[in-house]
């Protein structure tokens, strides 16, 4: 869009925040402060679970049992208040604009070691009646975004099999629903790959991503917007 028509557009139709509507930007100082930032030091390091430094409640050997193995992985936020608004608006409202909003948290909490290990950048692409809902795949949208920001190439890595809709699912049927859910992308080419998702909850759709990779032999590292 060129100058003359953006600036038309911003005449008519403002940027608002997100979250409080105030004119300006996406995402203003005041409820980017407000968001529930997981602090590194204290997340495990191993899942990333946010008080789980000195002894994890996600991923011993109890909890495993009952929720899917993924790791490594670091998360921006925990998923409530304006996090999950931010993350809603963005996939259910169209609003766009605010992958790069997104992309900045992840370039910010992914180590800078993790960026020079991977050899590219990919995500877990969305379900094709998503997609059609949407208009739009929204992390395709993020990690492109994270591509320019920390030059690492984008790819696609993972193609979709049949899965039911996961938020209608209790814990242990979304770890049965996606067994099996992706495989990889034949002749993929790449070591290791940054995989990015907008929510871990149970770990069970980024759980049967990263098996699909292992078997085609790509290690990752995981990322993601926030975490329930």
């Amino acid at each position: 869009m060129g100058f003359i028509a953006q600036s038309i557009c911003e005449t008519l139709w403002p940027t608002r925040c997100a979250l409080c509507d105030t004119p300006g930007k996406l995402l203003c100082p005041r409820c980017a402060r407000s968001l529930e930032f997981i602090d590194y030091y204290r997340a495990c390091p191993r899942c990333g679970s946010p008080w789980g430094s000195l002894q994890c409640d996600r991923c011993n050997p109890v909890t495993e049992r009952e929720l899917a193995d993924v790791s490594p992985c670091v998360s921006c936020f925990r998923y409530e208040g304006g996090a999950a608004l931010l993350v809603k608006t963005y996939k259910d409202k169209g609003e766009q604009r605010l992958a790069d909003v997104l992309a900045r948290f992840l370039a910010d909490v992914v180590d800078p070691a993790w960026k020079e290990w991977a050899q590219a950048v990919s995500y877990i692409p969305a379900t094709t009646k998503a997609r059609r809902r949407r208009g739009f795949d929204h992390m395709a949208l993020v990690a492109q975004s994270f591509s320019r920001m920390t030059g690492l190439p984008c790819t696609q890595t993972l193609e979709e099999c049949k899965a039911a809709d996961q938020r209608t699912l209790s814990r242990q049927e979304r770890i049965a629903n996606m067994q099996g859910r992706f495989q990889a992308i034949k002749a993929l080419g790449l070591n290791r790959v940054l995989l990015l998702d907008d929510v871990i909850t149970t770990g069970a759709t980024l759980s049967s991503a990263q098996c699909a990779l292992d078997r085609s032999r790509c290690s990752t590292r995981i990322a993601t917007i926030a975490r329930a």
